[in-house]
């Protein structure tokens, strides 16, 4: 083969190599089509808080719960539910800290054995009803005179996202 015909067919290869690496070159920088959209944040479940007393408007006879374990006088409770609402009934009687922000609940449901204004099963829904909180109880032990009931059992906060968080807790009922 001849000087210049090899020339030829090495420069052709070399064309047709380049042409071809020209349009699969992958874009340096980020791409865009009709079709992507934006990530969404993952929402997370609702974080229930610790608070005391001191921070919410009501406060005697009721039911508090708290975590197994804990002294709901220096580490605080997770719910405080009161027998007669602060200024009515459509104030609620049930208050948690969420999302560290005190929120007033009111009760849909109660089921089961009734003590102090209490059931074994609860349902709560928030004033602005974004949240539904389950309580499931039962009486653990009884004080003499029957003045306070200890309870044991798991509370379930389920966000408006449909996210949900639940915890242990023990606590007591009366007055």
């Amino acid at each position: 083969m001849s000087a210049i015909k090899q020339f030829i067919l090495i420069s052709y290869c070399a064309f047709c190599l380049a042409a071809c690496n020209a349009n699969t070159t992958v874009p340096a920088g980020p791409t865009s089509s009709a079709t992507d959209s934006p990530a969404k944040p993952a929402e997370s479940a609702p974080e229930i808080d610790t608070f005391t007393f001191d921070e919410i408007d009501i406060r005697g006879c009721g039911m508090s719960l708290w975590s197994p374990g804990r002294d709901p006088r220096s580490d605080g409770v997770y719910l405080f539910n009161g027998i007669e609402p602060p200024n009515g009934a459509s104030e609620g009687t049930m208050r948690m800290k969420v999302d560290s922000r005190i929120v007033k609940f009111q009760r849909t449901v109660g089921e089961g054995e009734e003590y102090y204004g209490q059931f074994n099963h609860q349902v709560f829904k928030s004033l602005d009803g974004d949240l539904t909180v389950t309580v499931d109880t039962e009486v653990t032990a009884t004080a003499e005179p029957e003045e306070v009931r200890s309870v044991e059992g798991t509370l379930t906060l389920v966000g408006s996202n449909g996210q949900e968080t639940s915890v242990k807790v023990t606590g007591d009922a009366g007055c």
